[in-house]
């Protein structure tokens, strides 16, 4: 069409002008009461505009808009569902995000995490606990539930409780702004009682998959079956181990046998695994909470709880192997001990095997003959070479004021890494502990700023310095000759020189350098061989455990009465034959062992722990058993169990034995 838009609205506008000028007047028109009715000219009117726009009317391409037939009021109806996910727990008192392993366990149960869409976002508190019910039925036994979320970031595994309002959790409070949940998953807590997850998982129907015949048997077998009989079937298929046919079909049925044996054997290890799991973690007596080492006002019990808690979450990882050959000499066993502990991103959480080259000797006792054998390297020193020393010594001073060496090749060689690694993985695994070191470290190690290093002049192992802060602590008099050796060793220092002004400053400060600042990466590095086997944690979050990881060297003395109350001493038999069984000579000997103990000093006892458990650490309970078959006293540590000999006729006799069993602790491990 030629026409634009603002001639055809200017001829519209003056169609409608004719239109009104054609009309007539109110003057012209007839005064009777009978007036009649104007035409109504708006109609042909709105024809012609309608005429003249319709070759614009869908231009655009726009649709004419359909009659609005359910009246002015009606509005588009708006979704008010509510979609979540959310994960049901099974233990009341969890506060952990559950690891894949669990997780898969739990979604086996029929529990676990669930998409569930609520009708009504608006629905009331019971409708929206009777919604989870039918998603969760197990949780109506439980006596209600809590909600919870992810604290922190989104790889947070720590769990904190959403707050509940007084009438309880519905949709629109998980909404609401004060909450806060957004995408994250919702956590399910039962509230009163745990729940039975292996009746659960009894319930479940075991699903086979439809059977699946064998490409090269011919024979039908279910999906969980098909990979393993495959396995075998190709392998006899490709050898050409199938004869004839009549062997060929006492063959296959063997074959079917085995593998429905090697099937329900799996079965039952799946399932036995499983019971023992959940027995484990549904237990009364199961883990406590995570936190709860945090609160215990009992330093030991909580340092226990610890180790509890990280060997707990390490059960399912794969053991961590040394190996030690007791046919080398001296130096190459301590090499192996260090090459061990300096092995790169090792989780020293995990369960832990000692191996001995050399000996058939397995369990608990050659693991406590290991991390013997390593504290004693801390405490005695390496026989190692390292620095041109004839014994490397890591730590110097008297017991309780033992310091790190300052030795320059031991700090080079990331040793004190390698230290903290060895105390950490002993104390991980129940092991002895490293005793003696200064308390002055303790608040340098846990990184507290609070706690300010308390010096004695004893944490000191450098004489040079220890006669200058002596001087310096005097109320004497300096002469020359002592004002120069102070001052040598203040200038070397970069400290000022002494006056009668900062002459106990002075003295401070030196013995301050001298533990303290001499050993500050020694320190560090401690720290991180201590934060490698994650026992940082302990001490940074409860300074006070400090002590129970360095305990003092009093605490660890051995005394009599500490050894005898916990043995367990022989009894007769009255199945054995009394041939076999001489009670007096039985007698004799305990007796011997009683004044052996009674009479021998804290580092007699100390060896004889070594050779009856395995290292100095006391059992609950120690056993001793009399054989006439024996020359020597012998040693069961894995059982803690020591065996007396029955030809000991004497005291002395049987403390020779005793002396020469015991002396071969430092040859090897149950050479004897």
């Amino acid at each position: 069409m030629d026409k634009t838009v603002p001639q055809l609205l200017r001829e519209a506008a003056q169609a409608l002008e004719r239109s009104a000028n054609a009309a007539p007047s109110d003057s012209e028109r007839p005064s009777s009461s009978l007036r009649m009715t104007p035409p109504d000219r708006s109609g042909g009117t709105r024809a012609e505009v309608l005429r003249l726009f319709a070759p614009y009317s869908n231009s655009r391409g726009r649709m004419p808009k359909r009659p609005n037939t359910a009246g002015p009021s009606a509005k588009k109806s708006k979704s008010v569902s509510y979609t979540h996910r959310f994960f049901c727990l099974s233990k009341r008192k969890e506060c952990e995000v559950p690891s894949p392993s669990v997780k898969n366990k739990l979604e086996r149960s029929g529990i676990g995490e669930k998409r569930i869409t609520f009708p009504d976002k608006y629905c009331t508190p019971q409708d929206f606990s009777d919604h989870l019910f039918q998603h969760f039925p197990i949780l109506k036994e439980c006596g209600g539930f809590q909600l919870l979320r992810s604290r922190g970031s989104t790889r947070s595994k720590i769990l904190e409780t959403i707050p509940c309002p007084d009438d309880g959790y519905c949709p629109e409070y998980l909404l609401s702004e004060s909450v806060m949940i957004g995408q994250a998953v919702i956590y399910i807590r039962p509230l009163q009682k745990d729940i039975d997850v292996q009746n659960l998982e009894s319930d479940q129907p075991v699903s086979t998959g439809p059977l699946t015949e064998c490409l090269y048997c011919n024979k039908k077998y279910s999906l969980s079956e098909i990979q393993d009989h495959v396995d075998v079937c190709e392998k006899l298929h490709e050898s050409g181990k199938v004869i004839s046919d009549n062997t060929g079909s006492t063959r296959q049925e063997e074959m079917s046998a085995t593998m429905s044996e090697d099937y329900a054997e799996r079965e039952e290890r799946a399932s036995t695994s499983l019971t023992t799991f959940f027995s484990a973690t549904t237990s009364p007596s199961a883990e406590p909470a995570t936190e709860e080492w945090k609160i215990e006002p009992d330093l030991e019990t909580a340092a226990r709880l610890f180790r509890r808690h990280i060997l707990k979450n390490a059960e399912d990882k794969p053991d961590l192997v040394v190996t030690l050959d007791l046919h080398s000499c001296e130096k190459d066993r301590e090499r192996e001990m260090l090459t061990f502990y300096k092995r790169p991103n090792i989780d020293w959480t995990s369960p832990f095997t000692v191996k001995l080259k050399g000996d058939a000797a397995l369990g608990d006792g050659v693991t406590r003959h290991f991390f013997t054998l390593v504290m004693d390297k801390l405490h005695n020193g390496f026989e190692l070479d390292i620095g041109n020393c004839q014994k490397t010594l890591l730590f110097n001073g008297e017991d309780d004021h033992k310091v790190p060496s300052t030795s320059r090749p031991l700090l080079d060689g990331d040793l004190f890494r390698v230290v903290g690694r060895m105390i950490g993985h002993s104390f991980i695994n129940g092991g002895p502990l490293y005793s003696g070191l200064s308390a002055a470290f303790f608040p340098l190690l846990s990184g507290s700023k609070d706690d300010t290093p308390i010096l004695e002049l004893k944490d000191c192992p450098d004489t040079d310095v220890i006669e200058v802060v002596s001087l310096l602590e005097s109320q004497n008099e300096l002469n020359p000759n002592e004002m120069d050796s102070i001052n040598n060793l203040a200038i070397s220092w970069d400290l000022p020189a002494v006056s009668n002004i900062n002459r106990r400053w002075l003295a401070e400060t030196i013995l301050y350098h001298g533990v303290i600042g001499r050993r500050e990466k020694q320190i560090a590095q401690l720290r991180r061989g201590l934060k490698d086997t994650g026992v940082l944690r302990m001490i940074k979050e409860q300074t006070s455990l400090a002590g129970v990881l360095f305990p003092r060297s009093s605490a660890l003395v051995l005394e009599p009465e500490m050894i005898l109350k916990r043995v367990i001493w022989p009894e007769p038999d009255s199945d054995e034959d009394e041939a076999q069984f001489n009670l007096e000579q039985s007698c004799d000997v305990t007796a011997f062992l009683r004044e052996y103990i009674q009479t021998g000093s804290p580092a007699e006892l100390c060896e004889l722990m070594k050779f009856w458990t395995g290292w100095t650490v006391l059992p609950q309970h120690l056993y001793v058993e009399v054989s006439p078959d024996l020359t020597l006293p012998v040693a069961s540590t894995c059982l803690t169990t020591l065996k007396l000999p029955l030809r000991c006729r004497t005291f002395l006799a049987f403390t020779q034995a005793m002396r020469a069993a015991v002396s071969s602790t430092r040859f090897g491990f149950g050479l004897v």
